[in-house]
């Protein structure tokens, strides 16, 4: 009896704890929705197509206004609404009626609030906005602890189509249930180190943005907390409630919290349940001996900066998977050069994947559904990057080890830290290319789960050939273009045509695809060689490298140099000549 009551004890004291934390919460609530209990809030606010300032009216396919962004206009062009009598302060539902005219998804639109004098008070980035062509509505929440008056929509990409229309804006208030389930933004006050919230934080996905960089302690009712590292925009995965405290010296006043809803994951069963290939074993060597015919002196062979001798490396790569990839293929095989070819589980290109690879080039992952990494859950991302592995793996009967991200990479964090790139290395891939630019080498390839290309092809020649003479005098540097197949399209084609001139037929460059580039960086960073014994025949070397794939091993040969006055070297019980001091050997 004094064990159960004693257990009785803590579950009450718990049970306070949790309730006082909530009364914490739910007093700040009432503090920041005080003005809303004071002022008058209107029932609904309407804002119609005519309404706006900027954009061009067109008329539904029922004979309703709607405005868009025209092809042609810029980027930055803005769509504006003036809330009549301006939006008080509280928590408001936005319900947005699209109208998609055409079948293709529309540009990227910033969509934000904004006070009287002219201040930001949060924003929304939407990226797809309308796939399917007809009428449909979105619904968003907002909270801001000032007054909005302005709702504008700005073109933030270009992609030479109209963009989706918007026939009107219903503004209703919203409550704590309504805004669960919807993306929402909310700009919060900070006083000292807390982040004042107007109702108890939800599990979910969120994104945090500051004027500064600043670091983040995330505090649940049941006192666990979990640190996320500086930075000025952090994505982040709750799977408890929360609240969020400044833990750094960075000074903000407000913060821009933004919730993703959870999105229900899609059917990957067509994987199937076979086991994921194992690319490499640490554990285990594969030992090889070479014999340096006629040779007595002391210099050990070692590995090249690149096969055969070569002191720079092109490679490049296409996402999607679209039709248009064999026509890129083709120009690749133009200019003996090769690509990795990034797949979708619904790509146009799963068919052919053989065909690809027939010619040379390499087959990679794209995640099952093309998600944003960074805006799924940490299940969520790892069952896109296995489950595509798995599945491509079942069509080409080989490890796949190279990925792309859809929508560049950024880091996620859960309590565990960044589940992005946990979840690459969970789901056995060696690279993850992102589309932020920046350089590599042989011997520097910052983060190969996040790498970087240098440019996007349609760059152009000029700037290509210019990237190309600065890389060329820097022994081991890498020149990596990506691009999508469907960007042909236009002047897509004689762009890529220049660019590829640009960069072919130089003796000095390897050209290679993106899985070969990383199995040669494996091998020269792994590879041990050790002599072994001298004799009147020559000098011998143990070669020593860790278990890899037999199909990985045969992409890419073992490229040695060899010491001065070796003409030939034994290998494998077979003669093999030695090449202006380079030795290519098959493992």
């Amino acid at each position: 009896m004094k064990i159960q009551s004693r257990y009785l004890v803590y579950l009450f004291l718990f049970g306070m704890s949790v309730f006082i934390h909530a009364q914490v919460i739910s007093n700040s609530n009432k503090s920041a929705m005080a003005q809303q209990d004071l002022t008058p809030q209107p029932k609904e606010i309407v804002l119609d197509a005519l309404q706006a300032k900027g954009g061009a009216i067109i008329k539904t396919d029922q004979g309703e206004n709607a405005v868009l962004f025209p092809a042609l206009n810029p980027l930055g062009d803005k769509i504006a609404w003036k809330i009549p009598g301006s939006l008080p302060s509280g928590l408001w539902q936005l319900d947005i009626d699209f109208y998609q005219p055409e079948g293709v998804f529309s540009p990227n639109q910033i969509m934000s609030f904004e006070a009287e004098n002219g201040e930001k008070l949060g924003a929304l980035d939407f990226y797809y906005i309308g796939l399917i062509k007809g009428t449909y509505t979105k619904s968003i929440g907002f909270y801001s602890p000032k007054a909005a008056s302005v709702i504008s929509f700005m073109k933030s990409a270009q992609r030479n189509t109209n963009t989706v229309a918007i026939r009107a804006i219903r503004i209703v208030l919203a409550s704590a249930s309504t805004l669960k389930n919807l993306m929402f933004v909310f700009q919060l006050q900070v006083i000292g180190q807390q982040v004042k919230l107007p109702i108890p934080l939800p599990s979910g996905l969120y994104v945090v943005n500051t004027s500064k960089p600043v670091a983040l302690n995330w505090l649940s009712p049941d006192k666990s907390t979990f640190p996320t590292p500086l930075a000025r925009e952090l994505h982040v995965f709750l799977d408890k409630p929360s609240q969020p405290f400044i833990s750094s010296d960075g000074v903000v006043n407000d913060i821009q919290l933004t919730h993703y809803p959870t999105l229900v994951e899609p059917d990957m069963s067509s994987a199937g349940n076979v086991p994921l290939m194992v690319a490499s074993d640490s554990s285990k060597f594969e030992i090889r001996t070479l014999k340096l015919i006629g040779y007595k002196g002391s210099v050990t062979p070692q590995p090249d900066l690149f096969p055969g001798g070569k002191t720079m490396a092109v490679v490049t790569s296409w996402d999607d998977g679209n039709v248009k990839d064999l026509q890129v293929m083709e120009m690749l095989i133009k200019y003996r050069m090769k690509g990795t070819f990034f797949m979708n589980r619904n790509s146009q290109m799963i068919p052919r994947l053989r065909e690809l690879e027939e010619k040379g080039m390499e087959i990679g992952s794209h995640s099952w559904s093309h998600p944003a990494l960074y805006n799924s859950t940490p299940k969520r991302v790892l069952d896109e990057l296995v489950e595509m592995r798995r599945f491509l793996e079942k069509e080409v009967q080989h490890p796949v080890i190279s990925f792309a991200y859809p929508f560049n990479y950024q880091p996620a964090y859960d309590a565990d830290g960044n589940y992005v790139l946990r979840s690459m290395r969970q789901a056995g891939y060696w690279s993850g290319r992102a589309t932020t630019t920046g350089d590599n080498s042989i011997d520097s390839i910052p983060q190969p789960l996040a790498m970087r290309p240098n440019f996007h092809f349609k760059v152009g020649a000029v700037k290509t050939k210019e990237k190309l003479e600065q890389l060329l005098n820097n022994s081991g540097s890498i020149l990596y273009i990506w691009g999508h197949s469907y960007e042909l399209a236009g002047d897509g084609e004689k762009i890529l045509d220049d660019v590829l001139s640009t960069v072919a037929n130089r003796p000095e460059i390897w050209y290679a695809d993106l899985g070969e580039l990383m199995i040669w960086q494996y091998t020269r960073n792994k590879m041990i060689i050790e002599t072994t014994s001298n004799n009147d025949g020559g000098k011998s070397f143990i070669l020593k490298m860790p278990e890899l794939n037999s199909y990985l091993r045969k992409q890419v040969p073992v490229s040695l140099s060899i010491p001065k006055g070796v003409k030939e070297v034994l290998w494998q019980g077979k003669k093999i000549p030695v090449v202006n001091g380079q030795v290519q050997l098959v493992w």
